[in-house]
């Protein structure tokens, strides 16, 4: 998925390595992504044409390296996103992603997408529940147990409201990301 983020936070605007770093990092709940990850996967972007490196002069006369992703790497990007196993569907940030993605997607691959989570949801909350009864009734176990439940329950009631925004949205074809240009503004 690190692959698929930094793809897509090169949609809006070319950015500069360390700003990249910033946006997964943000993406993933961290401070940054370790440069050990990202620069490794835009040198593999570059090799497969999916991005184009070019170098720029920075604000104190530098030379930087600064990314953008190419018409192929659109391409790879989204036929990645379209993918949907039973993997990506127990997985809330593969999850999500997609979702913040569904103005690109057509109305049946939206449904598909929501339909495997769901089927996750329903079994994950079978798995608590029956967790759930062979816990003490006052135990911090239990409690905690309560809390994830009551979290996929959250989480079902508001796929069924996507449900029905996916009925009377028929979405943006120009992919707009979710991303602001403070995100991929230029870092000296």
């Amino acid at each position: 998925m690190t692959e698929l983020v930094l793809l897509a936070a090169l949609l809006r605007s070319p950015a500069y390595g360390y700003a990249l770093k910033e946006t997964a990092g943000l993406i993933f709940g961290s401070k940054a992504m370790h440069p050990n990850v990202v620069y490794p996967l835009l040198k593999k972007f570059v090799q497969n044409g999916w991005v184009r490196q070019s170098s720029v002069p920075g604000d104190r006369g530098q030379t930087r390296k600064q990314y953008r992703i190419t018409a192929t790497g659109k391409k790879h990007l989204m036929e990645q996103l379209s993918i949907f196993s039973e993997q990506e569907a127990a997985d809330d940030g593969a999850f999500l992603f997609r979702v913040a993605f569904f103005d690109v997607f057509p109305s049946e691959k939206r449904r598909a997408i929501l339909d495997a989570r769901k089927l996750h949801l329903g079994s994950r909350a079978a798995q608590l529940a029956e967790l759930r009864e062979a816990t003490a009734p006052r135990s911090f176990g239990g409690i905690a147990l309560d809390r994830v439940l009551a979290l996929v329950q959250d989480e079902l009631r508001w796929i069924h409201k996507l449900e029905g925004q996916i009925e009377t949205t028929k979405g943006d074809l120009k992919c707009k990301p979710l991303l602001t240009p403070q995100a991929t503004a230029h870092r000296s």
